[in-house]
């Protein structure tokens, strides 16, 4: 099967030749292609079908297949949240792919969510929470991911991703002295926690069950890795319950947090965390708060997003 080459992928991301391309790999894998349906969103080529199943075919910019693949082997059986289970695997002419389970539920906007009664917000958080703890539970070590390596990169790139994001010149100033003055906020680990990296509504089915909301599963592990725990954190905080301190907080006190330990030394860790998230966009998170937060320093902007205390 011709396929474009790999430096063209970008340009053929939404190329009808994909759909040929999914049904030549379920039919090589004596799979359905029934119903199949391409999902709009992502920087994934993403298919469902009839059947239930999802074919991933990913992007060639990243090692998204070799995360995804690990993370969903060592996930499994591990939380009580439901994710996928991989079906097949393979490869086609340099596009590596899976074939998983399709979980059930529905995905929640952050429009649907902030709609929501806060005992249902309360509900789901507390779930999410305890599934993440489970999670972090496990001993990750032979995940073969080099967390102080990780940090590492992150630190050197922190200043550019930011300046490509449109940041505030106040922020762009501030973020080498930030975030060399809080470094030591960031434990030695002893092991490393498995972590799923990109926790928020896209990646959460939800369910409506006797009349309250509850999380039906956590899928996407492409950006899964292993390292200090809190990471895990930041997605959901920043996508999902940023500027709602009493849902930060019942969510810390549903991982284990005292209240003791939910201070001001937690919110300024999480916010170093959230300079060096690998996705970080200082100015995105700021206007999901409220249009004039991109003008906050970066302190009130850290006490803007993580308002727990």
């Amino acid at each position: 099967m011709q396929l474009p080459l790999l430096n063209d992928f970008d340009k053929f991301f939404r190329d009808d030749l994909w759909i040929a391309v999914a049904r030549h790999i379920f039919s090589e894998h004596g799979r359905s292609s029934e119903g199949l349906k391409r999902i709009p969103h992502g920087e994934n080529v993403v298919f469902l079908t009839a059947d239930a199943l999802v074919l991933k075919i990913y992007t060639p910019q990243r090692n998204g297949f070799k995360r995804e693949r690990a993370g969903l082997e060592f996930a499994a059986g591990k939380m009580a949240i439901k994710i996928p289970h991989i079906i097949e695997e393979g490869e086609i002419e340099g596009f590596y792919y899976l074939i998983t389970t399709q979980l059930k539920g529905e995905l929640l906007t952050r429009q649907e969510w902030l709609k929501l009664e806060q005992d249902q917000q309360l509900r789901v958080v507390t779930q999410l929470a305890k599934g993440l703890k489970d999670l972090h539970s496990y001993d990750a070590g032979d995940v073969g991911f080099d967390w102080k390596e990780f940090i590492k990169i992150q630190r050197h790139y922190a200043v550019d991703r930011q300046v490509q994001a449109g940041a505030s010149r106040e922020w762009i100033e501030s973020l080498p002295r930030y975030i060399e003055d809080n470094l030591h906020l960031l434990p030695e680990l002893e092991r490393p926690a498995f972590l799923h990296g990109d926790v928020h509504f896209a990646n959460m089915k939800v369910m409506h069950v006797d009349g309250e909301w509850q999380i039906a599963g956590l899928f996407d592990f492409a950006d899964s890795l292993a390292g200090f725990y809190e990471y895990d954190f930041l997605a959901p905080g920043v996508l999902m319950i940023q500027g709602q301190g009493e849902l930060q907080r019942e969510f810390f006190r549903a991982y284990g947090y005292s209240d003791a330990d939910i201070n001001e030394e937690l919110r300024r860790r999480l916010m170093l965390l959230t300079v060096l998230y690998e996705c970080s966009n200082l100015r995105k998170y700021a206007l999901r708060l409220r249009h004039e937060a991109v003008d906050y320093t970066l302190d009130e902007l850290e006490q803007a997003i993580w308002n727990f205390v």
